[in-house]
């Protein structure tokens, strides 16, 4: 039942439309809930060696909760709070008797820090790649007897997400989860076992840093509008899927700030465009970002910021019209609009 509705989860998922992508930026929050296959687990007990035994479970389940940081270049940092639960003991086998058929079950609580890779597609479809390390509570129960250890955790996550929007995501992954041996004193003997996992953990995670609305900011005037206004346009080009400055295009920036040194601009307005590789909601984002950036060196080389004002575009104004996906030069670009008496 629980990998059936993971399954589902998985098949909702692919079939959502592309609104956004799944790139996560800044501040994010998850959650999500699945299924754990605890592997079969060898105890041996000392000083009495000999009263060892291997230990087999069910299947049981997973609830993990994550607080995290997610860069543009793809790399994530998380803190993650995961609870493993309900792996009864199938079978117990050992050289003792007594020691065969026992019942029990074992479970954990673990605190993480993982370290995450998001593989950007250029879709709302984000494999992602990562490592974590932290300490686990595991508690095993036998025969009636009960008792828990703190112990060196790790784990390797490989998974995707999904964009449901420019703020929300669906995420589904594998992980393998394993501990150092933990000891538990089960009865009169103390025993060290093993801890390993293979776990199927499906969840939505949740980014404060999505886009906001494109705010344009109001032209300064130096004197009353004229009844005509002459107007140099500029146009800044960029590498693909960036907002970097390259040399060229810092040498046209520097050509229009001279410009406007020169003259009475009554406002200075950049627009940023992007082709249409991408969805339209992530090529909202990196033409804005191009736009601050052109603004950005216009500042440096002495324009005022007051007369500097931006605007993202995205694909819906191409240069060079195209269908969908198509990676064209002319169109990844920003304009450098100078407005004079």
């Amino acid at each position: 039942m629980m990998m059936r509705r993971i399954l589902f989860g998985a098949a909702l998922a692919a079939a959502l439309p592309s609104v956004a992508m799944a790139a996560t930026e800044g501040f994010y929050v998850g959650a999500g809930a699945g299924g754990n296959w605890t592997r079969d687990a060898d105890l041996s007990s000392y000083p009495t060696a000999t009263t060892g035994l291997k230990e087999t479970f069910k299947s049981g389940g997973i609830g993990d909760v994550s607080i995290g940081y997610g860069t543009p270049t793809g790399l994530r940092a998380e803190l993650e709070f995961a609870w493993r639960w309900r792996n009864a003991i199938k079978d117990t086998e050992s050289g003792t008797p007594a020691l065969r058929g026992l019942g029990g079950k074992t479970s954990s609580i673990a605190f993480m820090g993982n370290g995450l890779y998001d593989i950007k597609t250029g879709t709302a479809f984000t494999p992602y790649l990562g490592l974590g390390a932290g300490v686990a509570q595991v508690r095993q129960s036998l025969n009636g007897a009960s008792d828990k250890d703190w112990v060196f955790a790790y784990q390797g996550i490989v998974g995707a997400s999904y964009a449901v929007s420019d703020a929300v995501a669906v995420t589904l992954d594998y992980r393998y989860f394993a501990t150092l041996d933990p000891e538990f004193t089960l009865g009169p003997v103390t025993s060290k076992g093993e801890y390993r996992n293979h776990t199927v953990l499906a969840g939505l995670r949740y980014s404060f840093g999505a886009p906001q609305r494109p705010m344009t900011a109001t032209p300064v005037a130096t004197a009353p509008a004229p009844m005509a206004q002459a107007q140099s346009e500029y146009q800044v080009f960029f590498d693909w899927d960036k907002a970097a400055i390259t040399p060229t295009s810092d040498k046209i920036i520097g050509d229009a700030a001279a410009a406007a040194g020169k003259e009475r601009p009554v406002n200075i307005q950049v627009i940023g465009h992007t082709d249409t590789s991408g969805s339209p909601a992530y090529n909202q984002r990196l033409s804005m970002r191009r736009a601050e950036a052109v603004k950005r060196a216009l500042i440096a080389r002495g324009t005022p910021a007051s007369l500097v004002s931006i605007e993202g575009k995205g694909e819906s104004q191409l240069m060079v019209s195209t269908g969908p996906n198509v990676r064209e030069p002319s169109n990844r670009r920003a304009q450098i609009l100078i407005r004079v008496q």
